[in-house]
């Protein structure tokens, strides 16, 4: 990505702050891109069934995001993270409601451990997760982000950095730390 895309999409997000609906409608375009990889990223964590694919999760969180308040993301970085949340939500709302219907034996996530199991098995620990973020971010709300940044949208440490405007050692710290928490949160 250029610096001249980069500043772009910098006065998109601008603009978006400052009450312009077209703005969302320039800046997804313009990201649409990275926002698919970013689903695929989400999706793979959730091995989400056939129903949702990235185009159909990217047109999920553009809805999401044009119905919610107008946010305000300082960069590219953060708007990413942001979405990455929100996608975070779509598929769990999903899953929720797949469990609710005592249905969904086919879908597949990732744990904190990095191994994949079924989400029947484990679609209690991504809701524990889920809620305990709540919990983190009352403890310290950039261990939350970076659980956001890392576990969910798949970001690297230097990704997270950018998003969350730390180094990236602060990130590792940050990880390790929230880790720990959730681990014993979980257990």
């Amino acid at each position: 990505m250029t610096a001249d895309t980069i500043k772009q999409i910098t006065v998109m997000l601008n603009a978006y702050s400052d009450g312009k609906e077209s703005a969302l409608d320039e800046l997804i375009g313009a990201l649409y891109q990275q926002l698919c990889q970013a689903a695929d990223i989400q999706l793979n964590k959730a091995h989400h069934n056939a129903t949702l694919n990235s185009h159909d999760l990217v047109h999920e969180v553009y809805l999401k995001l044009k119905k919610s308040q107008h946010f305000s993301a300082r960069n590219r970085s953060h708007f990413l993270a942001l979405s990455a949340t929100a996608m975070r939500q779509v598929i769990l709302d999903r899953i929720k409601a797949k469990n609710s219907q005592k249905r969904g034996g086919h879908l597949f996530a990732t744990t904190l451990g990095n191994h994949k199991a079924k989400v029947d098995d484990n679609c209690a620990e991504i809701i524990m997760i889920n809620r305990s973020l709540t919990e983190l971010r009352d403890i310290d709300p950039k261990l939350a982000d970076t659980v956001e940044c890392r576990y969910f949208a798949g970001y690297d440490e230097q990704q997270t950095a950018e998003a969350l405007a730390v180094s990236p050692r602060t990130v590792r710290r940050y990880w390790v730390t929230a880790k720990n928490i959730l681990q014993k949160k979980l257990s």
